[in-house]
């Protein structure tokens, strides 16, 4: 199974989001971790540099419990 799919929305002073859906030519995203979700056209998205990967990657991560 792939996982999220992270994008940087350029039309949204290049917010990171998680791409949730697509629908009548928009592009649905959620930040990393969750929150408000928010719609943007497809041709606003780029893919991110690896250090905006390492970031987002770190709301999305599950916390261990304690031992």
């Amino acid at each position: 199974m792939d996982g999220p799919q992270y994008v940087v929305d350029t039309a949204n002073d290049n917010k990171i989001g998680v791409v949730q859906w697509r629908y009548a030519g928009s592009v649905y995203l959620r930040p990393p971790g969750g929150g408000t979700e928010w719609a943007t056209a497809p041709e606003a998205l780029r893919h991110l540099t690896p250090e905006e990967m390492a970031r987002a990657r770190v709301f999305d991560t599950p916390i261990g419990g304690r031992r």
